[in-house]
């Protein structure tokens, strides 16, 4: 570990408190221009450090990125790698990248600032600007293929990031089954969740779940406007490290019981969709008719047009017909 790194730490530690420069020089065995010269660097990568005379240094907390920030919150979980990177393609991309290097023997978080090419459901491609938004992947090791569900390992994560909001935001939420998150009638999160195979086995070796959130996007591009949106459009003392401590924390706390279904009831609760009519792509098929539940596994149950009750364990509702509200999606 860096002396940057270290006082960056320390620093984090001892917040709101200040610690002085000779403390921190004897931490280290640095001498204290050393120690100005770490504490510039880090103020010039983002990270907001007060410097006050006679007093020291003291971390102040800031929409910047920061890994030991977000650890710091995340202690008492199971052991897992956390990587956080300025920019990335896609940070699906980058767990499936890590896990084709052999590197994922324990869950892997990969979260960046921006990407260049997030993508959705269907290769469509996710707007990730910078400063805005929350980008992250989780990559899990499938031990155990026979006890893995993977519907309802996408809608546990779709509660744990609606509980997440409605904790930090207090804003109301609701969900389009499968996997969208929507505030005020706007899609403002998307989840996508991929598997990976062995290529000597041939079997599913582990799963990336992506998790990307508008959470202050102000401007959207022309043909996002009218359906995205963002978790919050006021100013919000809550930071981007403290959002993902929230939901890390959540999601790790739930994952060793997801296969139980418990929140099911919760994503009931949560969901736009039952008791509406849809419209509903599942493979090269277009089917319309009304949800009438969600059931114990996450599946949709939807009584068809000709009066065929269906339970679809994949797919994308591509229309919505609310009885009430904006939400024509």
């Amino acid at each position: 570990m860096s002396n940057q790194e270290t006082i960056l730490r320390l620093l984090i530690q001892a917040a709101p408190d200040y610690c002085s420069g000779e403390w921190l020089a004897q931490q280290l065995a640095i001498s204290r221009p050393a120690v100005w010269k770490c504490i510039q660097r880090l103020q010039l990568s983002g990270h907001q450090i007060e410097s006050r005379h006679y007093r020291g240094y003291r971390y102040l907390m800031s929409n910047q990125l920061s890994a030991p920030v977000i650890e710091q919150g995340l202690r008492d979980l199971p052991p897992f790698k956390l990587i956080v990177r300025s920019t990335v393609d896609s940070t699906n991309r980058d767990v499936k990248r890590l896990i084709s290097q052999g590197v994922v023997t324990v869950p892997t978080v990969v979260i960046a600032d921006t990407q260049t090419a997030g993508y959705g459901r269907s290769g469509r491609s996710f707007y990730s600007p910078g400063q805005t938004g929350i980008y992250l992947s989780i990559g899990l090791p499938i031990n155990d293929q026979a006890s893995f569900d993977a519907g309802l390992l996408t809608t546990s994560t779709a509660v744990v990031v609606a509980q997440t909001l409605q904790q930090l935001f207090k804003v109301p939420v609701a969900l389009k089954w499968v996997n969208d998150v929507l505030v005020n009638q706007h899609k403002v999160v998307g989840i996508l969740s991929e598997g990976t195979t062995d290529l000597e086995t041939g079997q599913m070796d582990a799963v990336v779940i992506g998790i990307g959130i508008n959470l202050t996007t102000a401007a959207f591009p022309d043909e996002l406007v009218t359906k995205a949106g963002a978790v919050t459009t006021g100013t919000t003392d809550v930071t981007r490290n403290q959002v993902i401590q929230v939901l890390l924390h959540r999601f790790f706390t739930s994952y060793p019981t997801y296969q139980r279904g418990d929140f099911m009831a919760e994503y009931r609760r949560l969901s736009m969709v039952i008791g509406q009519s849809v419209t509903l792509a599942s493979g090269q098929q277009t089917y319309q008719g009304r949800v009438l539940d969600i059931d114990d596994r996450g599946a949709l149950v939807v009584q068809l047009t000709s009066g065929q009750v269906r339970h679809f364990t994949s797919g994308e509702i591509t229309k919505v017909n609310l009885q009430t509200g904006g939400y024509r999606g």
